[in-house]
């Protein structure tokens, strides 16, 4: 594990949090909220009052509301993203994530992170201040403008807005989120699994109290309305990488969805029981009864045994994807409709470590997949897919066994013959059913 939060190659969504815990789509001045940089303190005490009422929480202190000119919010974003990521490390995660086919090739992930963050920011909760953020002059009516004015016939964007961010304050007093974040923030995944309970049910409750109220069938409304998703912010912001665009949707797509699961079979406590054992990957944000009914967390992959055959070689970073990121690696390179696509849900688990030395970079990428048929149709389409993506200019070679598959990419894969068996005997799959994974003791190639 890394002993700081560098940044991983799936990670510029995770950079949003803490200063923008709720960008998406969000882009619309709040009317009712603000004169000029004026806080409306009578309005903004009703909202406070009544999403307390509404999602049974109260406040432990104070929030106070400040207002700030885009030019001072664009500041606080970059402090945050480099409180986490120095230049370098945004370099290494954006030409690795090249390399798998998560990212367009000379991606500057810096700038298209700020851009996304620029263009989405309306408003967020900021936990290390502990106030929340309102920015001044935004004009942009965006998606939940007019989603809101659909459903509830009146103006209500900013109200829906500040009751969405001061929930998150409600998780922040209550149930120590941006801890819970600090400890998952070596597994990407985790953290997004994470992340979407924190903007599921942020959305969820701004939404009920536009609505006026929450119950099964608000939930129902909001869920159906959030499979237009994709289309309106593709047509809002249709040149952002889909390595970034795809995680931020699912966390208010998909994320809504998996804590409406929870209230209908429990209410609030239900989702509040979410913060105190949270799912533990995007495959059981996709697949909720992974979660409510049959438990299944992700397997635990150790890579080990490299660093011989790599001697000179530094490790940068360490990462694990998870079903919604090798879905999206093979969305964007084999298209929506490839029946290949399906191979993500079939993910049990992955990991992950970057190696650089000097301006050279190895991936060694194993993931797990549910059985050892999937295992070898992956490392055949995958394959395939590096050979058109890479075009013989950077090394490359998979190997299976059983159901775990081996990705080395970059100058690491010269080494294939030796690299690979010293990976295999070295690495470890803890798994939660009986069998495990690495059940073949010979390596299998495509």
């Amino acid at each position: 594990m890394k002993d700081r939060a560098a940044a991983s190659p799936g990670a510029a969504w995770r950079r949003l949090w803490p200063l923008a815990a709720s960008v998406f789509l969000l882009s619309a001045c709040a009317y009712e909220l603000l004169s000029g940089s004026q806080v409306n303190q009578q309005n903004a005490a009703k909202i406070e009052a009544g999403i307390q009422r509404l999602r049974q929480l109260s406040f432990k202190r104070k929030v106070p509301l400040v207002v700030k000119t885009p030019a001072e919010v664009e500041k606080l974003l970059i402090a945050d993203m480099a409180r986490d990521t120095t230049d370098t490390e945004f370099q290494v995660d954006g030409a690795a994530g090249a390399l798998l086919g998560l990212y367009p090739v000379g991606i500057d992930l810096k700038a298209a992170t700020l851009k996304l963050l620029r263009s989405q920011v309306a408003g967020f909760y900021d936990p290390h201040q502990k106030q929340m953020v309102l920015v001044e002059g935004g004009s942009n009516p965006g998606f939940w403008n007019g989603a809101t004015e659909f459903l509830v016939q009146r103006d209500v964007v900013g109200e829906m807005l500040l009751a969405h961010e001061l929930t998150h304050a409600l998780q922040d007093q209550n149930f120590a989120l941006e801890q819970s974040l600090d400890k998952v923030k070596d597994d990407d995944d985790k953290a997004l699994a994470l992340k979407c309970v924190a903007e599921g049910d942020a959305t969820l409750a701004g939404f009920a109290y536009a609505m006026g109220s929450m119950s099964d069938a608000t939930a129902d409304t909001l869920t159906d309305h959030l499979r237009d998703l994709p289309q309106e912010f593709a047509a809002e912001s249709g040149d952002t990488p889909e390595g970034l665009s795809a995680p931020l949707l699912f966390q208010y797509s998909d994320g809504v969805r998996f804590v409406a699961e929870a209230y209908r079979r429990g209410g609030w406590a239900a989702v509040d029981a979410l913060y105190r054992n949270p799912p533990q990957s995007s495959h059981q944000i996709i697949h909720p009864a992974l979660y409510f009914d049959r438990p299944t967390p992700p397997l635990k992959i150790s890579i080990d045994g490299y660093q011989t055959v790599m001697s000179r070689w530094t490790k940068a970073d360490d990462d694990t994807y998870g079903e919604l990121l090798l879905r999206t690696i093979l969305e964007r390179n084999l298209g929506d409709e490839s029946y290949d696509v399906d191979l993500a849900r079939l993910w049990s688990g992955d990991h992950m470590v970057i190696l650089q030395e000097g301006r050279g970079l190895t991936v060694i990428w194993m993931l797990a997949f549910e059985d050892q048929p999937t295992a070898s149709h992956f490392a055949a389409v995958y394959a395939t897919l590096l050979d058109r993506l890479l075009d013989g200019v950077t090394e490359h070679r998979i190997d299976y066994r059983g159901k775990a598959v081996l990705v080395l990419i970059g100058e690491g894969a010269q080494y294939f013959n030796s690299l690979a068996p010293a990976i295999w005997n070295a690495s470890r799959i803890d798994s939660h059913r009986a069998g495990g994974v690495l059940e073949s003791a010979d390596a299998q190639s495509p």
